[in-house]
């Protein structure tokens, strides 16, 4: 998996210096979502969340640490810094936004990327629960679909194999001479 910077999608500098995130106290990831249509570019898109953050909601920065979009790209938001995602929560934990609407089923690739980056965070932080900003807040985030995949355990679909399985095939010509 890789991290795409900060400088990758332009992001502005914080408005103060950010805060790093004790690494002994991080215990959990939360799981949110942008909401909003899909935009066709990425990097104006982030920009925009992260001017939303900074001008309308007065914050330092963009809330979220990381950012998975629709292709599975992971971009650094405020990265390993305290982040303003979930209420009473932003010393001790990571906020993973999917960029775009959770309501709807997430392409494979964004869903493995959300796994990876997991994984990732769990070799760096004594992580020990991934949950939605709606199991602490009162909202609909991260959405009816990336709720319940969350809460599923984060299964990934079974993958493709390019080689065709021909028993299948065989098995059904031998059944008609039964």
């Amino acid at each position: 998996m890789q991290i795409r910077g900060r400088h990758e999608w332009g992001a502005v500098p914080p408005g103060r210096p950010l805060t790093p995130l004790n690494p002994a106290k991080v215990t959990d990831v939360f799981i949110h979502h942008t909401t909003g249509a899909q935009q066709p570019e990425i990097q104006p898109w982030l920009r925009a969340i992260q001017r939303f953050h900074q001008e309308t909601r007065g914050w330092n920065d963009i809330g979220y640490s990381y950012i998975v979009d629709r292709n599975g790209t992971v971009w650094e938001g405020r990265g390993q810094n305290v982040g303003a995602h979930t209420k009473g929560y932003n010393s001790r934990a990571i906020g993973v936004a999917y960029l775009g609407d959770g309501d709807g089923e997430l392409s494979e690739a964004a869903q493995r990327s959300f796994v990876a980056l997991r994984d990732w965070l769990a070799g760096r932080y004594p992580i020990r629960t991934v949950r939605c900003h709606g199991d602490v807040g009162r909202t609909a985030c991260p959405g009816v679909w990336l709720t319940s995949w969350v809460k599923a355990g984060m299964p990934l679909p079974e993958p493709v194999s390019p080689v065709p399985d021909l028993r299948r095939g065989w098995l059904r010509r031998l059944a008609k001479f039964r």
